[in-house]
């Protein structure tokens, strides 16, 4: 059996930099060509070994370094307030980019990345389709939307606290299981992907809610579901929908990828 880690990319690579660049905000863009220089030297430093060591601590078989597409819209389409909160990449780290792809890469890691898609789609497809196969996939990433994933046998690692998420820590975290974290987040919000959520629905009436069933439905048809709760349920069914299909990882994309093209090679 195949050892397969997907890695966020952006993820990993963006809280390195945010480490380098901290010292000179606000204006890390501003100072001196050689300290810019440096700053991007040390994040490269950081991502080579933070690779290596998670080649080692997981020996994997097969890894993928999987970036964000530049021109994956449909869930702003779908919902103009979606990320609109998040700032952008800093121009310093944008214009590395291409430095950092070399340096993957010369670690024996493929990055892979499409125009039209997210990578947490990318990856989420890559799981769910490698899971079906009974491989072992591990995504890397501190991005709590890989999540509900863990509900279909796909194991989380947060490389930064180096601790593997589990179906008891989400419990813990939440209070309600993998698979409902999306329903979870479509009533009571999620300030990470900026959904509101539906108003006056706020984290103890949810989890009552959903005390009541796996899924929406199924809690709504609970003969115990509070009137007042489900009316409210029923006049946002609208909102609720779309902040479930902006949150939903897709797993059904056509990357034309296979396990060769995943194999993990030796550093160059």
């Amino acid at each position: 059996m195949a050892k397969v880690i997907l890695i966020d990319a952006l993820n990993l690579i963006r809280r390195l930099y945010a480490v380098q660049e901290r010292p000179y905000l606000p204006l890390a863009e501003e100072v001196a060509a050689s300290t810019r220089q440096q700053i991007i030297s040390n994040t490269r430093q950081m991502l080579i070994q933070a690779l290596a060591k998670l080649r080692h601590e997981l020996l994997p078989s097969h890894a993928l370094m999987v970036f964000d597409g530049q021109h994956s819209l449909w869930r702003q389409q779908l919902c103009p307030i979606y990320k609109a909160n998040r700032k952008p990449m800093p121009k310093l780290l944008a214009e590395a980019l291409p430095q950092l792809f070399n340096d993957i890469e010369q670690t024996g890691m493929r990055c892979f990345m499409q125009d039209e898609h997210e990578a947490d789609d990318v990856i989420a497809t890559i799981a769910s389709k490698l899971r079906q196969h009974q491989q072992e996939v591990v995504i890397i990433s501190t991005d709590k939307g890989y999540l509900p994933l863990l509900a279909h046998g796909v194991q989380v690692y947060d490389a930064f606290a180096r601790q593997f998420m589990t179906k008891a820590l989400v419990k813990e975290k939440f209070g309600v299981q993998p698979e409902q974290l999306i329903s979870w987040w479509s009533l009571v919000g999620d300030s990470t992907n900026n959904i509101p959520g539906v108003t006056g629905i706020g984290p103890k009436s949810a989890l009552e809610f959903m005390a009541l069933g796996r899924s929406l439905n199924e809690a709504l048809q609970h003969p115990d579901c509070p009137k007042k709760l489900s009316q409210k349920i029923s006049a946002h069914k609208q909102d609720i929908l779309i902040y479930t299909q902006i949150l939903a990882l897709q797993t059904n994309l056509e990357l034309g990828l296979n396990m060769q093209d995943l194999r993990l090679m030796e550093p160059m």
